[in-house]
């Protein structure tokens, strides 16, 4: 097992110990949001599939209105009215006729153009049109989104709003997707009480299990477990190998460091775990182990709030971007500029929670202590201090990492 290792070096212990996830499933397109494409995507149709209107107006032939204007209107004869949903095919025009037409509706046959209704006197068997059109104005070409059998989502791609509307378009009611990382969360802590209990003195609430639960959320690896369980080694190890019969990853905060009742150790020990290191050379969370158990990888951060949270980003988002080869997880790095000093001096690299907005970087009001969560509150990023660094000044450039 690695001690007190730097932070590149714990990511890249992680990454080397972790595998791709490339188990699939077929989802219902409306359920496919934040999972990967594990297919590629052809198009089975045009679309549009024929041409369409793009305005409410009257379907023409621009060479029946050759010098038409305000002062010169062109009347044509309104043969019909076309409406989204009719068959364009079915419909024709012939010199001299116009047809009513709304937005999204098929051309009829001999129409090449369409005038809004904005440009005529709206008639109803007789129209007078005050505006010239070129062939082709507002007219939609079939296929101009895209032609069957053009590539229109890759393998691999993250699923959006977006990727949904296109699957829904082509047709489909169900995808191929990579299968998300089962991930089970274990909070610990005699301390520790849940929500709706009366607290009792010398006990806190449990906060962590719902941040680490909510963030996850966020990130669209939905918890399948989150429960806690108290300071002993014992049942603590047995929770574990239970929790290691399905898991891809397994998070526990609390029970690190050193103190009599830090049980990580003696459980990851008794489940027979094989401990890749201990300790990152990071300010807060520093007592982070990262162990590996057949083929779940078990992150055990501080249970600490900021603490916990902090390094959720630093190292578990590296394990789920090589896990499910997504780089969604990847964090990206920006500078900024303090718009306020920071006092405190970091004999050790520290992360301080900060919001990035244009360039500038402020800080939050209140204490920054690692059990503090109520200055977590408005944070985008993480403030990157390099180890060795005295206080900083109000301008002072930056390094983050946006959250």
């Amino acid at each position: 097992m690695q001690q007190n290792i730097l932070l590149e070096q714990a990511i890249e212990l992680i990454c080397e110990r972790t595998e791709k996830h490339i188990k699939m499933q077929k989802v219902p397109v409306e359920e496919a949001g934040g999972f990967c494409l594990a297919e590629d995507i052809y198009a089975d149709l045009d679309n549009p599939p024929f041409p369409r209107s793009p305005v409410d107006g009257y379907a023409v032939n621009h060479s029946d209105l050759m010098g038409a204007s305000r002062e010169n209107p062109i009347s044509l004869r309104v043969t019909g009215c076309i409406y989204a949903g009719d068959d364009g095919e079915a419909q024709t025009i012939q010199k001299g006729e116009a047809m009513r037409i709304m937005t999204g509706a098929p051309f009829p046959k001999g129409s090449d153009a369409a005038v809004r209704q904005e440009d005529t006197d709206e008639g109803e068997t007789v129209v007078r049109i005050y505006r010239e059109q070129q062939p082709y104005s507002n007219y939609c070409f079939q296929g101009e989104d895209y032609k069957k059998g053009e590539l229109l989502l890759e393998k691999g791609s993250r699923i959006t709003f977006a990727e949904q509307g296109i699957l829904s378009g082509i047709g489909r009611t169900s995808v191929a997707v990579y299968k998300k990382p089962v991930i089970r969360v274990f909070t610990t802590g005699d301390e520790v009480c849940q929500p709706g209990k009366p607290l009792v003195p010398g006990k806190i609430y449990n906060s962590n299990g719902m941040m680490v639960s909510a963030r996850l959320k966020e990130l669209g690896v939905k918890p399948a477990e989150v429960t806690h369980v108290a300071d002993d080694e014992t049942v603590l190890a047995k929770a574990l190998g239970q929790a290691c019969q399905d898991a891809d990853i397994i998070v526990t905060t609390g029970g690190v460091s050193v103190g009599k009742r830090d049980i990580l150790h003696g459980a990851l020990e008794l489940l027979g775990a094989e401990k890749v290191f201990w300790r990152v050379a990071v300010q807060p969370g520093s007592p982070s182990i990262y162990s590996v158990y057949r083929d779940t990888q078990i992150l055990s951060l501080s249970g600490n709030p900021f603490g916990a949270m902090a390094n959720l980003e630093l190292l578990l988002r590296p394990m789920l971007q090589k896990m499910t080869d997504d780089s969604f997880y990847v964090m990206k790095k920006q500078e900024g500029i303090l718009t306020e000093g920071f006092p405190k001096k970091s004999k050790m690299r520290r992360f301080v929670r900060a919001f990035y907005e244009n360039g500038k970087v402020s800080l939050p009001k209140g204490i920054f202590s690692s059990g503090a969560i109520g200055t977590l509150r408005g944070c985008n990023c993480l403030l990157d201090i390099p180890a060795g660094t005295g206080p900083l000044q109000e301008g002072e450039k930056v390094n983050l990492w946006m959250l």
